[in-house]
């Protein structure tokens, strides 16, 4: 499947390392994907107004870490899903252990999950991509879940 042309529009990172954020910033600007960023910490805290943030840059994906302890943040993540400015994103969610997720909080075939540990950048590059495409699954090789 060819590579979706890359917008202008953001992809927003939200991930509780700084430098899994940075790295994965460098790796979309190379294929042309602007980025913006946070870490959940200051999303969860409220030093992000999350509401401003969303109005200034508008992304269309979402790509947002879920650690441990995974049912607190699946909490979190889905009292945020459940707002106008959140709903119609598309979210990429990662996590080291999708195992204990699931056992947590259930299977979510809503979103892609990008998930090992440590899943590669590039992997979820790969799921910006096909979240940017014209949404037809991945080939079976590159399925996540």
């Amino acid at each position: 499947m060819p590579r979706p042309t890359p917008t202008r529009t953001p992809v927003a990172i939200f991930n509780s390392r700084a430098d899994f954020i940075d790295d994965l910033r460098k790796a979309l600007d190379r294929e042309g994907f602007p980025t913006v960023t946070a870490l959940l910490a200051e999303i969860q805290d409220g030093t992000l107004d999350l509401v401003a943030f969303l109005e200034a840059y508008d992304p269309r994906v979402i790509v947002y870490d879920l650690p441990c302890p995974f049912e607190r943040h699946w909490n979190f993540l889905r009292l945020l899903r459940q707002s106008d400015a959140l709903r119609k994103r598309t979210w990429i969610l990662t996590t080291t252990d999708k195992r204990a997720l699931d056992a947590a909080v259930g299977a979510s075939g809503m979103i892609e999950v990008v998930f090992g540990e440590p899943f590669s950048v590039g992997e979820v590059v790969d799921a910006v991509h096909h979240a940017l495409s014209d949404g037809r699954p991945p080939r079976p090789e590159r399925q996540r879940t």
